[in-house]
């Protein structure tokens, strides 16, 4: 019986989350200076991202002229257009004045965590959409001989590789994103709640 009770203590120890460090004012001024400087150079990434798919597809729609490609060049620049959007709406507080209070920070601390968290979900959400696209559509090209069968294999690979790598790209930063915001929240420096 002793074993058992050692199981279960083990098993409870190493499922246990870590204790959430104590944060200050000073901690928290710091981290969200930290993250805002992250979040604003990824929010340029995305811009910069959303600029490329813009230029390129309108370049490939420009070299090949037919109804697909104009199709595809349509799909690419509304769905780049709907997250641009979401982008622009979602990190409009990255771009506000930095002489703030405490307070102001961690109010903004909060925010910034909580617009992090409603950017991962649009943005697994978006990722089902584009496969949802993509797979179908190479499909229908292999049905009418547009594409050999290995060329059909390899772009399918490629794009579950990209999901799959996006996919835990954002799992990865919704955790972050969690474990930010449970550390605002347990060091009771959040106005917020």
């Amino acid at each position: 019986m002793n074993n058992d009770s050692e199981l279960n203590d083990w098993r409870t120890e190493w499922t246990a989350q870590p204790p959430l460090p104590e944060m200050t004012w000073a901690d928290l001024r710091a981290k969200a200076g930290k993250q805002q400087r992250r979040l604003r150079v990824s929010h340029v990434a995305e811009l910069l991202v959303a600029l490329f798919f813009f230029v390129f597809s309108a370049a490939v729609a420009r070299r090949n002229p037919g109804l697909e490609t104009k199709l595809w060049a349509a799909a690419v620049w509304a769905t780049t257009a709907t997250v641009t959007a979401f982008s622009l709406w979602n990190w409009n507080i990255l771009w506000k004045a930095n002489a703030k209070s405490v307070t102001e920070f961690a109010v903004d601390y909060e925010k910034q965590c909580l617009a992090s968290l409603r950017a991962v979900r649009f943005g697994m959400e978006f990722l089902v959409v584009q496969v949802a696209i993509a797979i179908p559509w190479l499909t229908w090209d292999l049905v009418l001989k547009r594409l050999a069968v290995v060329r059909f294999a390899e772009l399918i690979a490629i794009v579950v590789c990209l999901a799959l790598g996006l996919w835990y790209l954002l799992t990865r930063y919704r955790r972050i994103s969690v474990r930010e915001l449970e550390a605002l929240r347990a060091s009771q420096l959040c106005p917020l709640e």
